[in-house]
Parts: structure tokens; sequence; C-alpha cells
């Protein structure tokens, strides 16, 4: 069963030539996700009751066109498939005219929030979703390849400490907040010049209220890499391509 809801590009949603940033078009899969397990009863309302949250662990996206600065646009989802312990979502993005101007696919837990480790996803849950096998990709996501980083130095670093801000409801770093960071350790020239149309965010273990953060910018051919750490471990991965 597909999930759709409309969405308007808003001023904050804009950046490089009044063009929505890459921030928003996963914020607005982020929302349209959560809205969607909303309307099935595992939305934000039933977690406290079910002690166990829907958490992320992988984004893989591609922008066809960037919509603009007061476009409409549809989102539409559907859950995928589910193993064991991981759940595969898929999202479309099409202008007012149906045009398919971005798709993505992501892979979820589903977390005992007191035990902070994945619980089972039964059948139960997933009949709920009426999942389709319909994937937006040829191949299904992979592993961030970071050998390359294995003698590479990087480029620039940031020292961060978690804000309040930077939290969500699950107690952990919320995984948007994740490219707002990732943007601070960018050149300006690649901040302010680049949009990146093909995004992969791989996020290993999660970042808690007062870890210390840091943050590595590489450049490695055609990729951005940036990746987070906390003592020495490594917590999640971007790769930015064009």
């Amino acid at each position: 069963m597909t999930f759709e809801r409309s969405y308007r590009i808003g001023v904050e949603d804009i950046g490089y030539e009044n063009l929505a940033t890459n921030k928003t078009i996963l914020e607005i899969m982020e929302d349209i996700a959560s809205v969607h397990s909303a309307s099935v009863g595992f939305g934000v309302k039933e977690i406290q009751d079910n002690n166990a949250a829907w958490a992320l662990l992988d984004w893989k996206v591609k922008v066809i066109r960037r919509p603009d600065y007061d476009e409409e646009i549809k989102a539409v989802t559907w859950s995928r498939k589910a193993d064991r312990l991981l759940a595969y979502r898929d999202f479309k993005l099409f202008d007012k005219d149906e045009n398919l101007i971005a798709i993505g696919s992501s892979r979820w837990i589903y977390m005992n929030l007191e035990k902070r480790r994945p619980m089972k996803i039964t059948a139960d849950i997933m009949d709920r979703y009426e999942s389709e096998d319909v994937s937006v990709f040829d191949e299904e996501i992979a592993k961030i390849d970071i050998s390359a980083l294995e003698n590479k130095q990087e480029i620039a670093s940031l020292n961060y400490k978690l804000r309040r801000r930077d939290m969500d409801y699950n107690g952990h770093m919320h995984n948007i907040s994740y490219i707002d960071i990732a943007n601070e350790v960018l050149p300006e020239e690649l901040y302010f010049n680049k949009h990146f149309s093909d995004i992969r965010v791989e996020y290993k273990k999660e970042i808690l209220k007062d870890d210390d953060v840091v943050v590595k910018y590489f450049q490695d051919n055609d990729r951005v890499l940036i990746t987070f750490e906390t003592e020495n471990k490594l917590n999640a991965v971007i790769e930015y391509k064009n």
C-alpha cells in the first residue's frame, strides 16, 4: 500500500539558487514515513505505550530535479519488505505535473528504547503496512566503501558538542542533524556551489546527548565523504556525489 502527502517548499527549505536543499528532501521523506507509520498505529504518539520506535539505518537518495521555492510537490512512500530485524521503505517525489523529481530508499530497525536494542519485526507489525515489493533502485542499499580513507588525511575536521536542538524523541542525535553538522565541515566553495544529487547516509552507532563528536571531511575522486566519530569509533558516514 502506498501512502502520499503534499508539501510546499518554503523559504526555510531552500539554499543555493533558491532550490530545495538535501536536508529538505530528506526531511520530506522522513516526515511522510512518520505520518505513514502513525496511520497504521506505529507513529510518534504510540512510542511511549510501545516503548519502541523506528530508527533509521540508511538513506540512499537521488535528486533528479531539485524543486524551487514555493513549489508544491507530492511525496509517495511505501513499506517495501522486512526480514527479522530490518525493514525497507522507498520513496518517490513528484512535481505538480507528475514528473518524477527524486527517489529514495531507506533501511530501519524497530528499537526497544529501554534496552537500546533492535526488536524482532513481526508479521503482525508488517501486515499493517501492506508492503509492496517495488524498489526505486535497481540495486539494494550497500555499505559505503570507506577503505580508501585508511591511508588518507582528512581535508578538514570539526569538533562538535551535541546540543539540545540536535536530539530527537528517541534520545539520540536526530538523523537530519547529521546533514546540518556535515555542512559545517564542508569548504565554502562546495557548500555554496554544489548541490550533490546522489546522497548516501549510513548510521552505524547512535550518538547520544553530551557526546563529543569529531566530524571529518575527505575527498575521494568524485566522492565527498564525511565521517562522524565518538571516542575514536565510527558512528556515521555521509557520501555525496554530483
